[in-house]
């Protein structure tokens, strides 16, 4: 029993002496080492390699959470790490660390005696993997044992977020990854671009400020994912550093000027526009210490401000709402996803919530859904606008109406007085008939502008209706045919649904557009409602009729709408009914006919021109 107790211990004692290792995974699975992580704090960040591998176990502590993360402070952090490899074969790993802003890591045990040498503060040369994130491969032999060590130091948050897994897992995770932020970053690009239009548009500041908001967070979010480090300043390390306080001084004073403009808090209390100096007295402050040092007060400055200002906009923005600026409402909860967000990204950086993929991209997803809210509530403002014009054009007819009933108690009295007046009453005639001669130009522009479709520029369906009775009034006086085309571009909620709404925008200016270039300038083309559009073609049979909506159909199709360097596949269900007008006022029944055409034309199977006929429909 002794000699095979003793067997038994040693077949055990490998097992036993690395009984904390981290098995290596396998497959698409990643693994958080932290739990199997023990750490030496080195306040000084003097000691060298040799003097950390001879420090007894009993220097060394147990990290025991999903991350080794130690807040801030300045101190080196060595941490060791025990790994083996239980598989039949070696698969290649990498051990990621998730934290690009580290401004040095050095690991020892990954390849033999070569040292690994990165960080922020590091050439980006020096990199064994040229990614933006810290990317240390391991190759471990099966059943190999291997112990690694790591010491990081930095002056923002010593947090390592590092996982570990398999090539192929982290070649997949890579690609969900890049998709992720080309389209944070493409909506972003998409936001500025729009927002920057209204500004050309309206000359609206607000519009300006805002966009200038989402680029520099967008900046800044490119620099906090190690994007800016690999691609744009890979050598410039003082600038890398400061760069971050700086890009969210940027973006928070780009954030103050947008709150100020569009809460309208120039026409607020003096209190309002009094904390609004002060905050921004103290992000230029930070801008200053961004730009000339010394690095950790910029960077818990900024972190300061940030908080501070985010706070100050929720409460200010509730305020306004609750003093009744309706505008409000969208403006608060955007900024309360903000600082949510905000706080727990910071509270992640300090080690007191421990990392996942939430808290890594908290602030990304937060951002993200407080500027699409910020956009919302700015595309409310363009409404109330439209409907103060509207109030001005009522404002405008009211007027004039005044007017006309006082020129004609002017005229009336006119007879009454004496002949010696009569000059004075004629002048003062000529002067209230320019006036009125201003007043109908300005109702006249702003009649025209009732007439158009916003969006397309093309007539809409009021003035269809109108022209419609006219067309048809001179065709059956002339006994001349004409035709109606009804137009309806297929799955239009499809594009709408995969390219967003803005693109589906794009498409329908694209379609007006195309149309409009086959039709003579004879014809009269609107935008009926949606996505459906009716074309009236003078002295055109049916015969004339079928040829062009052909036309149209496949012009259409074989122009696809580009949009943001891509392009957008139309295609195009036209019904049509085409004849001499035999009685007035069948203008309504003949639109009637050509939806019904159209209506078969899309129960056939769409991308097809139907013309109406009485006796098939009749059977149908």
């Amino acid at each position: 029993m002794t000699a095979a107790l003793r067997l038994l211990m040693l077949l055990l004692l490998p097992a036993l002496s690395w009984a904390g290792s981290l098995p290596l995974p396998i497959g698409q699975a990643q693994v958080l080492p932290g739990p199997y992580m023990q750490y030496w704090k080195d306040p000084s960040g003097s000691a060298d390699f040799t003097d950390v591998r001879n420090l007894p176990d009993s220097a060394w502590q147990d990290v025991g959470r999903r991350d080794a993360s130690f807040g801030y402070g300045g101190s080196a952090y060595w941490l060791r790490l025990d790994v083996h490899n239980p598989h039949p074969r070696s698969l290649g790993w990498v051990l990621l660390v998730g934290n690009p802003l580290l401004d040095q890591l050095d690991a020892y045990g990954l390849d033999g005696k070569r040292i690994y040498r990165a960080g922020d503060q590091r050439p980006f040369d020096w990199r064994w993997v040229e990614h933006r994130q810290l990317l240390l491969p391991l190759q471990v032999g099966p059943g190999e044992q291997r112990r690694i060590w790591l010491r990081m130091q930095t002056a923002g948050s010593a947090n390592l977020s590092a996982s570990l897994m398999t090539r192929d897992a982290f070649d997949h995770q890579e690609q969900r990854s890049l998709l992720l932020q080309g389209l944070f970053f493409g909506a972003l690009i998409a936001m500025f671009i729009y927002n920057l239009s209204i500004f050309g548009i309206t000359r609206d500041r607000n519009y300006l400020w805002y966009s200038l908001f989402v680029a520099s967070f967008g900046f800044y979010q490119f620099i906090q994912l190690g994007f800016a480090l690999q691609w744009l300043w890979p050598n410039a390390l003082t600038w890398h550093q400061l760069s971050f306080p700086f890009a969210s001084a940027l973006a928070t004073l780009f954030g103050i000027q947008f709150t100020y403009g569009v809460l309208e808090l120039d026409k607020a209390p003096k209190a309002y526009r009094r904390t609004t100096s002060i905050l921004k007295a103290c992000t230029w402050l930070v801008l200053g210490m961004a730009l000339f040092g010394p690095y950790t007060p910029a960077l818990m400055g900024s972190f300061v401000i940030v908080a501070a200002c985010a706070i100050a906009a929720f409460v200010i923005t509730l305020l306004r709402w609750r003093a009744g600026f309706a505008a409000a409402r969208l403006f608060a909860l955007g900024w309360f996803v903000l600082i949510s967000a905000s706080l727990a990204s910071i509270l992640t950086g300090t080690g007191l919530l421990p990392y996942s993929l939430l808290t890594l991209h908290i602030q990304q997803i937060g951002g993200l859904i407080e500027m699409t809210v910020f956009s919302v509530a700015l595309a409310a403002r363009i409404r109330q606008a439209q409907e103060a014009e509207r109030a001005a054009q009522a404002r405008l007819i009211d007027q004039e109406r005044r007017l006309r009933n006082e020129q004609a108690k002017h005229l009336e009295l006119q007879t009454k007085i004496s002949e010696s007046l009569d000059q004075h009453v004629q002048e003062r005639t000529a002067t209230l008939q320019d006036t009125l001669q201003q007043l109908s130009r300005a109702n006249l522009r702003l009649a025209e502008q009732n007439r158009r479709d916003g969006l397309t520029g093309l007539f809409n369906r009021q003035t269809l209706n109108e022209e419609l009775v006219r067309a048809y009034a001179r065709a059956e006086r002339s006994r001349q045919s004409i035709a109606v085309l009804m137009l309806d571009l297929d799955h239009f909620k499809q594009v709408n649904d995969r390219y967003g709404h803005l693109a589906g925008d794009a498409c329908l200016h694209h379609a007006a557009e195309r149309f409009q270039q086959r039709l003579r300038s004879s014809d009269l083309l609107a935008r009926f409602g949606g996505e459906e559009f009716v074309a009236l073609l003078d002295n055109t049979d049916l015969t004339g009729a079928l040829d062009l909506a052909e036309q149209l159909r496949e012009d259409l199709a074989q122009h696809p709408c580009p949009y943001q360097q891509q392009d957008i596949p139309l295609s195009l269900s036209i019904g049509l009914y085409a004849g001499v007008p035999s009685e007035p006022g069948c203008a309504e029944h003949w639109l009637d006919l050509a939806d019904r055409a159209l209506y078969r034309a899309k129960a056939a199977g769409r991308n097809r021109v139907v013309s109406y006929d009485a006796t098939a429909f009749s059977d149908a």
